[in-house]
């Protein structure tokens, strides 16, 4: 109970400190490729979603063991929930996108957050969500999606012809515990990313 106050109060700090630097972020120079801005869009976010995981004192092991291919990929994950997209997103090395709840974006101050980081919403319909994915990638940036989620992340790689980076998360189910009283425990939380693979070789490969 008490780290989740914690939590708490963690979440409602990083909100207040951080409003002058999304006016910051706002104003971006547009001569910076896509990329960088990204980059800067989301070193905040990241630090605040490590943090979250940080206060609840778990131990995180990140296991990886190939390097990531350059470009965009596709990280996906057999069942993202939101713990499991705090440390995805958090933890992985290059600013990567990926699809949030509409709740999320009625906010105040968040959903502003969630648009300046090209968040893509989940309230749409399944059309809008994936072309909003093709603009995403078009412009260069990762995505983080789940396998039972809105997009079927081998049609948009077979469309794309992108690599596909499979990730699985343990420990984040025992991270928040109780229904009616909310308790935050401190687990042994593991992050594995495994070895890229193209789903059009495979494909040429079946033929």
């Amino acid at each position: 109970m008490i780290r989740y106050g914690c939590l708490v109060m963690y979440v409602v700090f990083m909100f207040m400190k951080n409003i002058q630097e999304y006016i910051n972020q706002k104003e971006l120079d547009p001569r910076l490729s896509f990329q960088k801005q990204m980059r800067l869009v989301y070193e905040r976010p990241k630090a605040f979603m490590r943090g979250c995981i940080d206060v609840s004192g778990s131990a995180i092991g990140i296991h990886h063991d190939q390097p990531i291919p350059d470009g965009p990929v596709l990280y996906v994950h057999p069942r993202l929930r939101p713990a499991d997209l705090l440390l995805l997103a958090g933890h992985l090395e290059e600013p990567a996108g990926f699809i949030a709840g509409e709740k999320a974006f009625r906010m105040p101050f968040l959903g502003n957050w969630l648009r300046l980081m090209g968040v893509i919403c989940d309230g749409d319909s399944q059309d809008a969500v994936f072309q909003e994915a093709e603009v995403r990638l078009q412009k260069g940036q990762s995505l983080i999606l789940s396998e039972d989620g809105k997009i079927n992340p081998e049609e948009l790689a077979l469309r794309f012809d992108l690599p596909i980076v499979p990730v699985s998360t343990s420990g984040t189910d025992q991270l928040l515990r109780g229904r009616l009283l909310k308790r935050l425990k401190p687990a042994d939380i593991e992050l594995h990313i495994k070895p890229a693979y193209y789903p059009a070789g495979q494909k040429r490969l079946r033929a």
